[in-house]
């Protein structure tokens, strides 16, 4: 599949009529996909720009590749394909992105490794596999955090998510800002569960992301974690009996055809973040820096427009195509929150605790701050 590009002028966006609103794309055939050096600077020397101030440098035509897991027409890429628009527009043509999504480029770390060495420009994992890279952002892997969106934005656009984000220049890496996949969700094969008791032996794919798998081990589950292009076969073939994601992202991949049976747990809320390669961003003239970071900041805001509607439109679709999808109740959700304190209190000394109190503080959550007091 070619990468999803866009002139850097005039551009235009819209949506189709049916289910989630899509972004038109436009497709255009390229050559063979170099994954050697920094593609595509253009001969007054971009990538040997130092420290971006020379006239060559804010002169320079470069083109970066985006590298992203999620499905065409999902709001992420939307949102990316928007932000391609606006690093053109605002540019005036010398920079273009190339978005590629559907695991084009390769599976979430991998592509966190290239843009590490600068094989990659761009990409956008979640919090929970950049964990593996910067250990503080392990406390996005902790349960019930979140009630809702509007709390993790509070969070996220705060002093404490800024410092966060500075710490993965620790990895070679800079972090444009924080996006988002929504809070995760269950997805069974063999019926709605609704009590976290029901999860005993249960073989769920997970992430590779420690907390995840701890997290269910400890309500009794069997996580097994999977690569993201072979769960669908998994779930076919009863390799596992259900998979957690956002609805958007389970009913884009299909899961929702094997795994017809959801539960809005919102157990975990999953921010992205937007990277670029550090060596590369430093290499760029501090004008062009600041292009694509204001490109983030609008991109972001697209994002959280996009999102908030999503999960009911794709509700709506899931069901219409004959899925069953239940709300908790109360007492229902309580008992899932209730579930997670005694993981708390086992792996918050684990990870930098100070933070998670924090986060934790911030979020307004009292239930887990005083189990890990």
């Amino acid at each position: 599949m070619s990468p999803t590009m866009f002139p850097p002028t005039g551009s235009s966006h819209s949506h189709t009529p049916r289910g989630i609103r899509r972004r038109s794309l436009r497709l255009i055939a390229l050559g063979a996909i170099s994954l050697l050096g920094l593609a595509a600077c253009s001969s007054s020397g971009a990538a040997d720009a130092g420290s971006g101030d020379s006239e060559d440098a804010a002169g320079a035509t470069m083109t970066i590749r985006f590298g992203n897991v999620i499905s065409v027409g999902d709001t992420q890429n939307q949102a990316y394909d928007f932000f391609a628009e606006r690093v053109g527009e605002l540019s005036d043509g010398r920079l273009t992105i190339e978005v590629y999504p559907d695991s084009q480029l390769g599976g979430e770390r991998e592509m966190v490794e290239s843009t590490q060495v600068g094989d990659l420009e761009m990409t956008a994992p979640s919090a929970g596999v950049l964990a593996n890279f910067d250990p503080a952002l392990q406390v996005f892997d902790f349960p019930f955090i979140f009630e809702d969106a509007e709390t993790a934005y509070t969070v996220l656009d705060s002093e404490l998510g800024t410092e966060l984000l500075r710490d993965v220049e620790q990895s070679g890496l800079v972090a444009l800002g924080w996006g988002e996949n929504g809070f995760r969700n269950l997805a069974m094969t063999d019926g709605i569960v609704t009590d976290p008791a029901e999860m005993q032996g249960k073989k769920l794919r997970t992430m590779q992301v420690p907390m995840h798998i701890a997290y269910w081990q400890s309500i009794g589950a069997a996580p097994t974690p999977m690569a993201f292009p072979e769960v669908f076969t998994a779930l076919q073939q009863g390799v596992v009996e259900g998979v957690e994601n956002p609805f958007e992202l389970l009913h884009s991949a299909k899961f929702t055809e094997p795994a017809n049976y959801l539960t809005e747990t919102r157990h975990i809320y999953d921010p992205e973040i937007i990277l670029i390669n550090k060596d590369l961003f430093e290499s760029l003239s501090s004008g062009d820096q600041e292009i694509l970071q204001t490109a983030t900041d609008e991109m972001i805001a697209e994002l959280r427009t996009l999102k908030a509607t999503v999960s009911d439109e794709v509700r709506a679709d899931i069901e219409s195509a004959g899925g069953t999808v239940a709300d908790l109740t109360t007492a229902e959700r309580q008992a899932w929150i209730d579930s997670a304190i005694p993981f708390y209190k086992e792996n918050a000394p684990t990870v930098d605790i100070d933070k998670l109190r924090q986060v934790l503080e911030a979020a307004g959550n009292t239930t887990f701050l005083d189990a890990i007091k």
